[in-house]
């Protein structure tokens, strides 16, 4: 008997939080002895040579075709016994489409509306629709209780929740900064999509607030996004585009993160937080609002919360990071055992138990 199959259909596979997360998912199935292929719908093949060197197969055969083609490769390339696995909106309905109902796993990304740009009962009705009979992983407990508060899982969907899994780098960790850096330059940094779940005038606005008061800093973002030209003009109106660099997209996020000396997160909801990982696994101390799933992420006694969209909590959370030492590397190593959670073992055997429990057609010898 050949090694079980999956096939985990994924909108695209350009670089982004969800995409890097399932990547991660797919590389530690294969070492698990499963034989794994990603199939993407549309956009760039950005992590197909990090996705093939690691053995995934990359099926392109989908890649920006019209509609009906895609969902025709899909009945023709996906086996009849394999594990189907869809990721975002887009490859659910497609999947649902091409296998009908009860056939394909789910995951849950974003503690956002399905159907972000319909109206609530649309997005709600294809929502259950595409889940119904189906096994749905939601990314954190946040955005399970959006789903299910929203009215966006069918009443037959058994779903769970699975933290993403994070292998940390063997990148040696700097960022040792002892005693006060009110009279030294001290980096501020995110990584984000300019868009605005974001929430980046807030991070301009506190870099505003802490040069004003003498703190000598520089914030630069790391990210692109439907906001940008809106965000430089921002910088600019504020008078600080002189200390707040737009750094547009970049594919190596740790060296980038080496370069600082503070994280700073500002988003009105996340679905997991990605880059916080990415942000503990540099030493970086963080500082992030207290809304949906950071909590869940950074721990509800994690030092650097901050009440979410409050410039006043954030200026304060970010000088006392700043001026103390020792909460910097207080936090540094609370976020250092945190990690643990997420490891990828864990984030694999999860998912092993939802695949052992399905019932899925067998090939007919």
């Amino acid at each position: 008997m050949g090694r079980r199959k999956i096939f985990h259909i994924v909108t695209t596979i350009e670089r982004g939080g969800a995409e890097n997360a399932i990547m991660t998912l797919a590389k530690a199935q294969v070492l698990k002895g499963y034989e794994v292929n990603v199939i993407p719908l549309k956009g760039l093949p950005e992590l197909q040579l990090d996705l093939e060197k690691n053995g995934v197969g990359v099926l392109l055969s989908s890649l920006n075709k019209k509609v009906l083609h895609q969902i025709r490769s899909l009945r023709e390339v996906v086996a009849q016994d394999a594990i189907v696995h869809a990721h975002l909106p887009r490859a659910e309905i497609f999947c649902r489409i091409a296998f009908g109902k009860g056939r394909t796993i789910l995951t849950r990304h974003n503690s956002e509306k399905f159907f972000p740009a319909a109206p609530r009962y649309l997005s709600s009705l294809l929502s259950r629709w595409v889940s119904k009979g189906s096994n749905l992983i939601a990314i954190s407990n946040a955005v399970l209780a959006f789903l299910k508060d929203n009215n966006e899982i069918h009443r037959s969907c058994t779903s769970s929740v699975i933290y993403y899994g994070y292998e940390r780098t063997s990148i040696p960790k700097g960022n040792g900064i002892q005693g006060s850096r009110k009279n030294d330059v001290f980096r501020i940094g995110t990584v984000s999509r300019l868009a605005s779940q974001k929430n980046l005038p807030l991070l301009l606005r506190v870099t505003r607030n802490l040069l004003s008061v003498g703190y000598d800093i520089v914030t630069t973002i790391v990210g692109s996004g439907p906001l940008e030209v809106e965000l430089k003009a921002m910088a600019v109106d504020l008078n600080v585009e002189e200390r707040i660099h737009f750094l547009g997209r970049k594919s190596e996020i740790m060296k980038y993160l080496e370069t600082l000396d503070l994280f700073v997160l500002t988003s009105k909801y996340e679905g997991f937080g990605l880059a916080l990982l990415e942000a503990m696994d540099a030493n970086l101390p963080v500082v992030a609002p207290d809304n949906s799933a950071i909590p869940e992420v950074l721990g509800l006694d994690h030092p650097g919360l901050f009440i979410s969209g409050s410039l006043a909590s954030l200026s304060s959370q970010v000088s006392k990071f700043i001026e103390d030492g020792q909460l910097r590397d207080f936090t540094r190593a609370y976020q250092n055992s945190r990690l643990d959670m997420f490891s990828v073992a864990r984030y694999v055997d999860n998912h092993e138990q939802i695949y052992l429990k399905l019932k899925y057609p067998q090939k007919s010898s």
